[in-house]
């Protein structure tokens, strides 16, 4: 299967085909680097959140040579492949599997701030009792 570096048994390469079908109609292909995590093996499929990069048709055979080479730190050096990293989250609906491609932006967002912050020497932090405080006073049950 293309965007795969390894062999996967068959009720994984079942799950890479809706991966696939989903990064189709997106524009692109699917290049997996690593599982993220809700591993779940049902009677005939077996899936789990995905990493990795959606790379557009016109520039996919391009990145399968790197890939495939792997060729990690060329890829990661290059800010041309950035932008194309995405997560994949597997969404079920009774025995129906579906895909969602997901950037998660919100939470590199957090990051960026929280690096431009502590480098600029504005970044404030606090007891973690604060915290502490602070969730059980907007705690409903308390």
């Amino acid at each position: 299967m293309r965007g795969l570096r390894t062999n996967e048994g068959a009720k994984f390469e079942k799950y890479f085909a809706i991966i696939e079908e989903e990064a189709k109609r997106l524009g692109g292909v699917f290049f997996s680097e690593t599982g993220e995590g809700r591993d779940l093996d049902l009677e005939d499929i077996e899936v789990c959140d995905l990493a990795g990069w959606l790379v557009p048709f016109d520039q996919a055979d391009e990145f399968e040579t790197l890939y495939l080479g792997r060729k990690d730190k060329e890829i990661w050096d290059s800010d041309k492949w950035d932008d194309m990293y995405i997560f994949v989250d597997y969404i079920l609906d009774g025995d129906n599997v579906s895909v969602k491609f997901d950037k998660y932006e919100y939470d590199t967002q957090i990051f960026e701030e929280y690096e431009s912050q502590k480098e600029a020497g504005t970044l404030s932090t606090r007891p973690i009792e604060e915290l502490w405080k602070e969730i059980e006073t907007n705690d409903p049950d308390s």
